[in-house]
């Protein structure tokens, strides 16, 4: 084998290895949190939450995600529902806290009116008028948990479950 095709090959291991082992330290202290968490939008097919993801980098690693998806959870560890891949990417700066835009999810009424304890349209407009979407995040009858699912140069990534209706 030639020599200069040997040193091109080792070359390339020795970035490939060092950047797994970036990565890996990246994996191992980041932290996600979860902030703004809202009533987004109402309408006749169902509510859009949102909220903005934090992300604390402590590492020297500059990486970039891609495809954040969010997920919310019942107190079962059921899915409820989750947000589509929009293919956006976010720069994420070493040792900085960095902001990745507004998540949304819809929720259909079929699958959120139970969660609520809503059996009839008066009980519904009743909420509604009494806090408008404010108070609608805590009038669920059980804990509602989100995630963020997002891929950071071929690693998947997903934050801890976070209770958003406190």
């Amino acid at each position: 084998m030639n020599t200069l095709l040997k040193i091109g090959i080792g070359a390339g291991a020795f970035y490939v290895v060092n950047r797994m082992l970036q990565l890996n330290k990246l994996a191992a202290n980041v932290s996600v949190a979860l902030s703004k968490v809202r009533i987004h939008k109402v309408n006749l097919s169902g509510i859009e939450i949102a909220a903005t993801a934090k992300i604390n980098n402590p590492s020297n690693v500059s990486v970039t995600i891609i495809n954040p998806v969010v997920r919310l959870w019942d107190n079962k560890g059921g899915m409820i529902a989750e947000s589509p891949a929009t293919g956006k990417s976010f720069p994420i700066a070493a040792s900085r806290q960095s902001e990745v835009g507004e998540l949304n999810i819809t929720i259909g009424w079929l699958t959120l009116l139970p969660m609520l304890g809503i059996k009839d349209i008066a009980s519904l407009i009743a909420l509604f008028s009494k806090d408008g979407t404010k108070g609608f995040l805590k009038s669920f009858t059980s804990p509602i948990a989100m995630t963020v699912i997002m891929q950071v140069e071929g690693m998947t990534i997903e934050t801890p479950k976070t209770i958003i209706n406190k």
